[in-house]
Order: structure tokens, then sequence, then C-alpha cells
């Protein structure tokens, strides 16, 4: 973990290794965005986990870097369904 602010958009961050290779993760300033630099199967993870933790009336999007998908993500979403979401937007 590293806590040095570096900009707006990554104030805090993650680097990881898992299974599927290196990884990092970034947490916007004001917490609302999280910016995942890592394999497709980790940002689902991670983006499952993230969401678990926040609250349920926020609103939160998962997309690619590309703006390919954008699918809403619910509290209760599970990784296989998070997969299913992104191969059908």
């Amino acid at each position: 973990m590293d806590s040095a602010r570096r900009s707006e958009a990554r104030s805090f961050c993650w680097s990881f290794e898992s299974e599927d290779g290196p990884g990092e993760a970034y947490l916007h300033e004001d917490g609302t965005c999280l910016y995942l630099d890592s394999s497709e199967s980790d940002a689902v993870r991670l983006a499952v986990v993230f969401r678990r933790l926040t609250p349920e009336g926020l609103d939160l999007v998962f997309c690619d870097e590309g703006y390919n998908f954008d699918v809403r993500l619910r509290s209760d979403v599970s990784d296989a369904e998070l997969i299913e979401l992104m191969a059908a937007d």
C-alpha cells in the first residue's frame, strides 16, 4: 500500500500479485472511483468486493478503459454474474 498522494485520481494505491499476475488499484481522492490495472478476473473480483463495501444506495458502474461496456453493480452481484453482464453489454 502507498498512501502518498499522487493526484486527484490516484490518492491511495495498492499493488498486489495474484495467480493472474501483478496488479494495482487506485482509489480516487473522494472515494467514489476505484481504478484497476489488473487482469480482467482480478478486476472483477475487486469490483465485487468494492461494491459490497460501499453503501447500498451508492450507484456504482463497472467499465473498462475504453468504455466498451458499462455495468451497474448491484450490492449482491457475484463474480460470475458480473462476467455475464460484461459479455452481454
